[in-house]
């Protein structure tokens, strides 16, 4: 992958290179799992595909912090024992 690709990855998916890896890998995922890819297919290769749909723009990325999970968990429990 050109290094160009990788700066722009960078800057459209926050947190870093972690972030990154974490973002690819999730979205590869996605569409190995049938998910319809969002941009033309070139190569059936869903990394190759990931990468070029988070290039593109057309998907993004909110990771939550591990605080901010726990916090949104413990109140969908405590509105469904309610």
């Amino acid at each position: 992958m050109p290094q160009d690709n990788i700066t722009e990855l960078k800057k459209r998916v926050p947190g870093g290179k972690y972030a990154l890896a974490r973002a690819l890998a999730e979205r590869a995922r996605q569409l190995q799992n049938g998910a319809t890819p969002l941009t033309a297919v070139k190569v059936a290769n869903p990394l190759s595909t990931a990468i070029e749909e988070i290039l593109e723009g057309k998907v993004t990325f909110d990771f939550k912090n591990e605080e901010e999970t726990k916090a949104a968990i413990a109140n969908e429990a405590a509105k469904l024992l309610t």
